[in-house]
């Protein structure tokens, strides 16, 4: 990365923008305003900040109302700000009218429902609608009761009017009671006891309440059709209204990102100071843009200083799909080695490992490919990496001499079957494969550690060349290789130089007038750093044996597998379904589960046992400048 910064006349300053948006390849940062730079500060856009925020949230109200329709794929025309914000106005004028008559077309329809409901436990009563309570000589009781009472009340009003039950409606009893005027008081009383709850039905003058029935069954049905033409012209403004609404929120957006970029551009009367970060491979580009957008009118200064850059990792094609693996862990700070390249090869290796069988790498190999032509983005990294992992396990099902568990391969093994032969020399080999990964990670370490000046503990840490001779001639003792009356003494050295690091740390702060801890307690703390990693390094080798004991019970699942399935055959005969079945739902089985412990277990030993040693993943990632294409 390197620094650019560009002082820009005022007008000039939108164009670069524009142009430097459309790019997307530098990473604008604020400026400091100060007498050599640029004396006064930034424009105050939070006003204009806020138009841009309106007119998004009233775009995105307008789709939520309009519906789905208005989310539609479209390629809209670019629009200035001012553009934007008259068709929007336009926009919401023309969906008001249509809005409120699918509101009030609502309303009606719920009214017609709520009338025909109340109505048609009714309907088949030839009384006039509008003047139930008009009679002379009979009143008319209209309503419903529980439904439990219902007889007793027939029971006990028999002499005192009549009761008729027209109807259920949520565990009551719609009635209809008559009773001639001597004896409605009576029979009022005795509803009111009963729970009587009266409700009139709705009135349609000069119709029975049959016709009203009817009337109000034909106007549910012309409002519902009044609703549903309602909701299709909403839906055609809608669809005509979703490239408009992409091309208003885009305007807004892009207006907003100028604004934003504006904002950290610090001013004179008449010009405004540009600065940020940018690859060091296009800086020469990025120049060039600048000066024909500013038509020359420009000043122009270039520093490769590193102080606070981003970090932009652009590995070769093969090893992008674990940019995401060491981003989920962090990015590397300047003057630290980019671990893409180890990262791959150690995931992809220890996945195999643990994964060897032709035939099921050949299976995740298939799944990859699949994925990375036919998924989306992300899926399709995931897909290439996948491909990657299947060719490591269909290597080491060579190694193992493994297709689908079969036997008849076992035999032309490059080198054995996990399940064959004594365990320990798997282990081995295991453990012998971790103790290459933990000395490259302190290697790297060492590299990190000379490259950012940290001479002391690229050379006495407990990661760093100290640490390598302590490991390695503590491997070489086990083994047998070094006699213990050479070895002990240099594993001494590398403990006393892991143990006076912090105190000699120390002693070069103060001697540099800076602050630090005394003599003793950097001696105490390097102390208990010593014992921490010799049980650092102990741990991490040991914890490589899950790649036998993983490749172990990857063989042990599919050997399962062929058992059931000759005890199927022993059972119903051979080349029985049912050990087939076993066969096929073993190998199933363990390319599922398997393949996912292994995913999962390479993960833990690239985080922990590996990148643990030399990568800190403090870096800041690269946040590019970007305005919408047609902006």
């Amino acid at each position: 990365m390197e620094r650019l910064s560009a002082a820009l006349l005022g007008a000039d300053a939108r164009a670069v923008l524009r142009r430097l948006g459309g790019l997307g390849a530098m990473e604008l940062i604020r400026a400091v305003e100060g007498p050599e730079t640029a004396p006064r500060p930034p424009a105050d856009n939070a006003a204009a900040l806020a138009s841009c925020r309106n007119m998004l949230s009233r775009a995105e109200e307008l789709r939520r109302v309009l519906g789905p329709n208005s989310r539609r794929a479209a390629s809209p025309t670019a629009m200035t700000f001012g553009e934007a914000a008259a068709v929007l106005s336009g926009l919401e004028s023309e969906a008001k009218y249509l809005l409120e008559r699918r509101r009030l077309t609502k309303e009606a329809l719920a009214a017609a429902v709520e009338a025909r409901e109340k109505i048609a436990p009714y309907a088949g009563l030839p009384l006039p609608s509008d003047r139930l309570s008009g009679f002379s000589f009979i009143r008319c009781f209209t309503g419903s009761l529980p439904r439990e009472n219902f007889k007793a009340l027939v029971t006990a009003g028999a002499e005192k009017g009549l009761i008729v039950p027209l109807g259920e409606n949520g565990g009551r009893t719609v009635v209809l009671g008559l009773a001639d005027r001597d004896r409605a008081a009576a029979l009022a009383g005795e509803l009111r006891a009963a729970g009587f709850r009266p409700e009139a039905p709705p009135v349609r003058p000069g119709l029975t309440l049959a016709e009203a029935s009817v009337f109000f069954s034909s106007e549910e049905s012309r409002e519902g059709q009044a609703l549903l033409a309602a909701e299709q012209a909403l839906a055609e403004l809608a669809g005509r209204f979703s490239g408009p609404l992409a091309a208003i929120e885009g305007a807004a957006q892009t207006e907003a990102r100028l604004l934003e970029a504006e904002s950290a551009m610090p001013r004179t009367g008449s010009a405004v100071l540009l600065s940020g970060w940018a690859p060091a491979l296009e800086t020469g580009a990025l120049r060039r843009e600048m000066r024909d957008a500013s038509s020359g009118r420009c000043a122009l200064e270039q520093g490769a200083e590193q102080d606070g850059a981003p970090v932009l990792l652009r590995p070769p094609a093969w090893l992008r799909p674990f940019t995401e693996l060491v981003r989920a862990y962090g990015l590397p700070c300047y003057r630290e080695v980019d671990p893409t390249a180890f990262a791959a090869i150690v995931y992809v290796l220890t996945f195999g490992a643990m994964f060897g069988d032709v035939g099921h790498g050949a299976v995740v190999c298939a799944g990859g490919l699949w994925l990375a032509v036919k998924g989306r983005a992300a899926a399709r990294a995931a897909g290439r990496m996948a491909v990657y992992c299947g060719l490591s396990g269909m290597f080491f099902g060579l190694v193992y001499g493994s297709f689908f568990g079969l036997e008849f391969f076992k035999k032309y093994a490059l080198w054995r079957d996990p399940l064959k032969g004594d365990p320990l020399v798997m282990v081995l080999a295991a453990l012998a494969a971790g103790a290459a990964v933990i000395s490259l990670g302190v290697v790297l370490n060492i590299v990190n550690r000379a490259g950012s000046g940290d001479r002391l503990g690229a050379a006495l840490g407990r990661f760093g060349a100290a640490g390598l001779l302590f490991y390695w001639c503590a491997i070489f003792m086990l083994a047998g290789k070094v006699e213990p009356r050479f070895g002990l003494p240099v594993i001494g050295a590398a403990l006393a130089c892991w143990a006076l690091k912090e105190p000699l740390a120390a002693f070069i702060k103060r001697r540099a007038g800076e602050k630090s801890d005394s003599g003793l307690e950097a001696l105490a703390e390097g102390m208990v750093g010593a014992f921490e990693g010799v049980l650092l390094y102990l741990a991490n080798t040991v914890s490589f044996a899950r790649l036998a004991a993983y490749a172990m019970s990857h063989a042990a699942l599919v050997a399962s597998a062929y058992m059931l399935a000759a005890a199927a055959d022993k059972a119903w005969g051979p080349g029985s379904l049912a050990g087939l079945a076993a066969i096929v739902a073993g190998n199933a089985a363990a390319i599922l589960l398997e393949g996912t412990v292994a995913a999962v277990q390479a993960l833990r030993l690239e985080y922990y046992e590996f990148f643990g040693k030399f990568f800190e993943g403090g870096g800041r990632p690269f946040r590019p400048f970007v305005l919408k294409q047609g902006a």
